[in-house]
């Protein structure tokens, strides 16, 4: 018996729609309206074992111990680096260059659980938050191969290990606006980090071009020499884009949208 237990997406409001409208085949598809129904469902299925990635709740002890081997959880980082919920946002932010993937056992805490397989692929500046699912897909199917081999041997994972833990939450605020002061590269990471808005809502990188304010949502890094001018001005325009000097060189904003009211 297999079930498809999935959460309503308010970033993908149509992913719901397309699971419920046409499921794999002999899948039952259980939407549970808070966290407290998890764990009904799951022991109504008596489940061996449940395979879990990208669920934004942090799951009862009753449901991760509804299944018999537990809840495999995939998640976008190489543990314990980025722990919690938005480590595609932190990787950018950190400039890290290559993102990972880890299958874990779900315990009390949020991603400390064993951990099964690991891998990582490498990250290049184009990348975006688009991307990063595209480049993962890959390594995190043979890796949940491998942890499924270790669950049938009776393994039980190895502990996750304490040093180099760091934590991903959803960003500040301040993060949102733009210091074009910056280096680029630190400019072109917050551009494209928001994954997740802030807690009062906020998302995406902000700031003033033109007399408009904006939110820029897809930049290049480049080598070009153009005329110095202060931080935050627009320096030259090639086509739809335009050049704008940050604290050490320039940055082309390729793609702005209005910015949300809040």
């Amino acid at each position: 018996m297999v079930a498809l237990v999935t959460a309503r997406n308010p970033r993908n409001p149509d992913l719901l729609a397309e699971l419920v409208g046409d499921p794999p085949p002999n899948v039952d598809v259980l939407v549970p309206y808070s966290r407290r129904n998890v764990a009904p469902l799951l022991t109504a299925y008596d489940l061996d074992l449940a395979i879990c990635s990208g669920l934004n709740w942090k799951l009862p002890a009753e449901a991760i111990a509804a299944p018999r081997l537990g809840i495999l959880n995939g998640h976008p980082s190489l543990l314990p680096r980025w722990r919690g919920p938005n480590p595609f946002g932190w990787t950018f932010r950190a400039d890290d260059r290559e993102i990972g993937f880890t299958w874990h056992l779900m315990d009390a805490e949020l991603d400390t659980g064993p951990i099964f397989a690991q891998g990582t692929v490498p990250l290049d500046d184009d990348d975006t938050q688009e991307r990063l699912w595209e480049k993962l897909y890959p390594i995190a199917g043979s890796l949940l191969e491998r942890s499924l081999e270790r669950l049938e041997a009776g393994d039980r994972g190895d502990p996750q290990p304490t040093e180099g833990a760091t934590w991903a939450p959803v960003f500040e605020d301040e993060f949102a606006e733009i210091d074009w002061t910056r280096t680029a590269r630190e400019v072109h990471n917050q551009v494209r980090s928001w994954f997740l808005p802030t807690r009062s809502g906020i998302r995406g990188a902000h700031t003033t071009l033109d007399g408009q304010r904006v939110t820029v949502t897809r930049s290049q890094l480049l080598s070009g020499e153009y005329p110095p001018a202060a931080a935050g001005t627009i320096v030259a325009r090639e086509g739809e884009s335009v050049i704008v000097q940050c604290g050490d060189g320039f940055l082309r904003v390729l793609e702005t949208e209005p910015a949300a009211l809040r």
